[in-house]
């Protein structure tokens, strides 16, 4: 069965989305990682003098019988990987001084800080899930227990495996998570996926006017002569293998389909597929952005701006370990006859001895010195990369230790915590969102209906002062109530509320205003005249009861707000599923 052209050109192309921020993607994950690739990265910058200066040099002599120099050789310091290559001589692979920078310059990995900063603080407390039916366990049931210890087949359990999801979507501002069934799986499982690993995307408005993903390419592995794609559209889940020579041919499994194009070649290797249908009728794929969404597949996050400063401050590091290199070790300064005198090798280490001519007259006749260039640029260099270290805490909205000391009061610190603990919760609403909808996903799998008691809440308490403050707040508030019902207690006898006597008419009508009414009238008891609410004592007991029972409703709400708050705060604190 033949492919339509299309299918071609959409695993040969790549999004426009996915040009234009790939190198920032690769920046913010390298620099999450550090190490070997952030140094393959090449993020220092390179000069004329970098090439042209070797590594490492060490000179070698030849002497006579009598132990006198009779020649000198500069050789180059090559690293290898092995003492083997070293014995067989090896392959050049840091020949030049931007090569011994990449090797020896630090990089400190403020992301990977940040990132797990963050992740830390939103799953200090695990999040909350009803997922079964505790009244019925059925196989299904059975599954779901089995699944929420392995959600990915890697061995990661759902907590740990939507904690990876948090940091790489901070990391990368989005993540993808697709949720497939294989053919002898036991169930769904949840993968998730880079944007670097998602080349191709495709969105369309449907007839409800939502947004929908109808077509995604993942390259799901890479080996050394192919590589491995996934493309799933609403009615096939094609596995699309690429190769890069005509040998990946042979490992790849029987009955896959030629997929070329329409100017086929001798050359042209095109693709090779097999095509299962989707059960479900849409992509089973969700993007999980990290807070914002720039685009379809793009996602904001504070790491692109942070990755970028800790390449600057890597770049600084760079130029400081150039100056020591070039500045910070003295050179020789001499004339001609002086260096052809000791065999055009003058050095300027300790007990070097540099042969001169003889003076005359007494005065000397030869020119030399030791010279160091000035390192006040390292100083400088020292200073930029700390205000860079505080710009980059504030764009991270982590508070230093410098601004703990700095501030006379709390009021800056709350600041900083407020933005963080903001920016935390609308990481943890996207999660909440975004595994339910994987949910979701899985039980369209299965063929079942999401439990009636199905429930997901992440926490929403960052940390422990913020926790401690809310109860301290709603102890206030019960203290306010008890308050309010002593003082304004209301009695089953509404006789007794209403034997309120006033001296003078204006304070009866006063009192009756204060009821939502007007008025007043008279009474005459034992000789005394005294005034009541109200042109009457019908309309006055009238007002006082509806008083009452509005009274009671208020109380009644007020009970209920501290109740679902209190509630709030148990269920969001802990969890009793915390796997």
């Amino acid at each position: 069965m033949a492919k339509p052209i299309n299918t071609y050109d959409f695993v040969n192309a790549s999004h426009d989305a996915y040009s234009r921020y790939y190198n920032d993607w690769k920046l913010a994950v390298n620099s999450y990682y550090g190490g070997v690739e952030y140094r393959d990265g090449q993020y220092l910058k390179a000069y004329d003098i970098d090439y042209t200066t070797p590594s490492d040099v060490i000179n070698t002599y030849d002497v006579d019988s009598g132990g006198n120099q009779t020649a000198v050789y500069t050789n180059n310091v090559n690293r290898v990987d092995s003492s083997q290559l070293a014995n067989q001589g090896g392959s050049q692979t840091a020949s030049n001084f931007y090569g011994e920078k990449l090797e020896n310059v630090p990089v400190f990995p403020y992301v990977r800080l940040y990132a797990s900063e963050y992740n830390a603080m939103l799953f200090r407390n695990p999040p909350s899930r009803t997922l079964v039916d505790d009244t019925h366990l059925g196989i299904r049931d059975e599954k779901i227990n089995d699944f929420i210890k392995d959600v990915d087949g890697e061995g990661n359990s759902v907590n740990e495996f939507m904690s990876q999801v948090d940091t790489f979507s901070t990391v990368f501002g989005i993540v993808w998570v697709s949720c497939l069934k294989g053919a002898d799986g036991p169930y769904p499982r949840w993968r998730m996926h880079t944007p670097i690993d998602v080349t191709n995307w495709k969105y369309r408005w449907n007839d409800q006017n939502n947004l929908e993903l109808t077509n995604i390419l993942i390259r799901v592995a890479s080996e050394d002569n192919y590589e491995v794609y996934q493309h799933i559209t609403e009615h096939t889940i094609e596995t699309i293998f690429a190769p890069s020579d005509i040998t990946a041919l042979e490992e790849f499994p029987p009955g896959v389909q030629y997929i070329g194009s329409d100017e086929d070649d001798d050359e042209d290797l095109g693709f090779y597929s097999i095509i299962q249908p989707n059960e479900l009728g849409y992509v089973p794929v969700r993007p999980i952005y990290q807070s914002t969404k720039i685009q379809n597949g793009v996602g904001h996050t504070p790491i692109f701006d942070i990755a970028q400063i800790q390449r600057s401050i890597y770049g600084d590091m760079g130029e400081i370990y150039s100056a020591v290199s070039y500045g910070a070790h003295p050179v020789t300064v001499c004339d001609s006859e002086t260096l052809a005198e000791n065999g055009y090798a003058v050095g300027s280490e300790p007990g070097s001895i540099i042969r001169v001519a003889n003076g005359l007259n007494g005065q000397p006749n030869y020119v030399f010195e030791f010279v160091t260039p000035p390192l006040d640029s390292i100083k400088e260099l020292r200073e930029l990369i700390d205000q860079k270290v505080d710009k980059m805490n504030q764009v991270a909205m982590i508070r230093s230790e410098d601004l703990i000391k700095a501030s006379r009061s709390g009021a800056q610190i709350e600041q900083y915590d407020s933005k963080l603990e903001a920016f935390i919760r609308k990481k943890a609403v996207s999660l909440e969102n975004a595994e339910y909808q994987l949910w979701r996903m899985w039980f369209d799998w299965e063929g079942d209906p999401m439990p009636e008691a199905f429930a997901i809440s992440y926490n929403r308490h960052f940390n422990i002062k913020s926790l401690e403050n809310e109860l301290a707040e709603i102890d206030k508030l019960l203290i306010s109530y008890e308050r309010y019902d002593k003082v304004f207690k209301s009695h089953n006898d509404v006789r007794e509320l209403a034997a309120r006597e006033y001296d003078t008419e204006e304070e009866a009508i006063a009192a009756a205003k204060e009821l939502g009414g007007d008025g007043a009238h008279r009474h005459i008891d034992d000789k005394r005249l005294y005034w009541m609410p109200f042109r009457n004592m019908d309309e006055y007991l009238t007002a006082l009861q509806e008083h009452n029972v509005a009274d009671e409703n208020f109380k009644f709400e007020i009970q209920e707000k501290i109740k679902e708050r209190l509630g709030h705060i148990a269920m969001n604190s802990s969890s009793n599923n915390s796997l």
